[in-house]
């Protein structure tokens, strides 16, 4: 037990939260927490290396033993569990100052702390299980069955006062803090991750975002300051949430490594290579080195999408009440210097809608992660051949151009009107 011990202490100083002079008090926080344990008199086999989660497993078992904990009772294992992990964990300043420190030296050094951190004190699951690759319309996709769970606590997750509060979970939580042009916002990894390094970026202010240039200029902004991400928004999860937040990761989804088709000029714009992607849905590609013109080409697209219509195919660019269905998902990211936006079409007529079966499948109906390639279904579903059927099925639905001859010259036809 006295190697856990000392594991524990020396993970807990790794974090940046404690010093070696604070050795001492950690043991006695911990006997405080968990009651005596029993120093071996003779070498005992144990392995070389354990997760914290397997060494907190381990601390748990004491404190039942000396009756600090009852068994049965999983809110007071959750609650001791988070109080340890707690330990591991450093406060809100110390996290920032170290996070600034590594970022000093590189942006994915910072990150790459951070998120270790938010692994070994049980923040975020660390990996995903039994994920597999599949084949739509040519482009590879993954299929993960993931827990996603709502968060069982009273407070906005997006709010900075979330950081810390309660007993379970959100004890853990720290906000890397941004200045924003002037504007506070904060940065945290999601805890039931959808993709590796699935993070949130979010204003202090609990407000819901009004999609603008000004908007996609603070993507912009944030790829720029973690240019080994991507940033991107999603309009299901604003729907269902009163404090909008962007979302971002890692530059591995299946997405980002579809090569481009169809090549077209967009008038006016001569220094943007514009492009098709070789995607089930349907996916325009910008690339240039001048953000000022990505913006405005954004702007210019999405307001020729917006009142674009080919009836045959059941694209109406407003329903029956009048209502404009057409809009633009931008994922932003950084690739070889240049800005890069993958802007996914959408319109929100029923013909484009997922379909039932399909969302039933899922880990999180209310995101956008899949149209980007990573499709979280429930833990408890088998990944076979028919929900292989499903998902394909569902995502040649929810193209609005569909790959088809008639839907890819449609395609070429409405980029040919610009």
């Amino acid at each position: 037990m006295e190697k856990y011990i000392n594991d524990f202490i020396n993970l807990a100083i790794g974090s940046g939260g404690w010093m070696i002079l604070d050795r001492i008090y950690l043991r006695n926080r911990l006997e405080s927490l968990i009651g005596e344990w029993q120093k071996e008199n003779e070498e005992v086999e144990m392995p070389e290396s354990m997760s914290s989660q397997e060494i907190v497993d381990k601390l748990l078992n004491v404190a039942i033993k000396n009756n600090k904990l009852d068994s049965q009772n999983k809110r007071d294992i959750e609650k001791l569990q988070s109080e340890l992990m707690e330990l591991l964990t450093p406060p809100p300043s110390v996290l920032n100052a170290l996070f600034s420190q590594h970022y000093d030296n590189l942006p994915h050094e910072a990150t790459d702390y951070y998120h270790l951190l938010n692994i070994n004190n049980g923040f975020i699951k660390s990996s995903f299980l039994r994920a597999e690759e599949i084949e739509i319309d040519n482009s590879n996709w993954v299929i993960q069955p993931n827990s996603w769970a709502n968060i069982d606590e009273n407070v906005c997750q997006q709010c900075f006062e979330s950081e810390g509060f309660g007993v379970l979970k959100n004890r853990l939580k720290r906000i890397i803090r941004m200045n924003l042009k002037g504007e506070s916002w904060g940065f945290s990894y999601e805890q039931t991750p959808l993709f590796h390094e699935h993070s949130q970026f979010f204003p202090e202010e609990h407000s819901q975002f009004e999609i603008s240039r000004k908007l996609h200029e603070t993507m912009l902004q944030l790829v720029e300051i973690y240019p080994h991400y991507f940033i991107s928004f999603d309009p299901l999860k604003d729907k269902v949430k009163h404090h909008s937040s962007f979302f971002g990761g890692k530059k591995n989804l299946p997405l980002f490594k579809e090569e481009a088709t169809h090549e077209f000029d967009i008038p006016g714009f001569v220094t943007v290579s514009a492009a098709l992607v070789d995607w089930p849905l349907s996916v325009i590609r910008l690339k240039t080195t001048s953000k000022k013109n990505l913006l405005n080409s954004i702007e210019y697209l999405n307001l020729r999408w917006q009142q674009y219509s080919y009836p045959s195919l059941d694209i109406l660019a407003k329903n029956e009440s009048g209502e404009v269905t057409h809009s633009l998902i931008p994922i932003f990211r950084i690739e070889d210097n240049m800005y890069v936006a993958d802007l996914i079409l959408v319109d929100e007529s029923v013909a484009f809608n997922r379909t039932v079966n399909y969302e039933n499948l899922l880990a999180d109906k209310f995101s956008i992660v899949d149209q980007l390639g990573v499709i979280n279904i429930k833990e408890d579903l088998e990944i076979n051949d028919r929900l292989k059927e499903i998902v394909a099925e569902n995502m040649l639905k929810q193209s609005v151009f569909k790959n088809t001859p008639e839907g890819e010259t449609a395609f070429i036809r409405f980029v040919d009107t610009l």
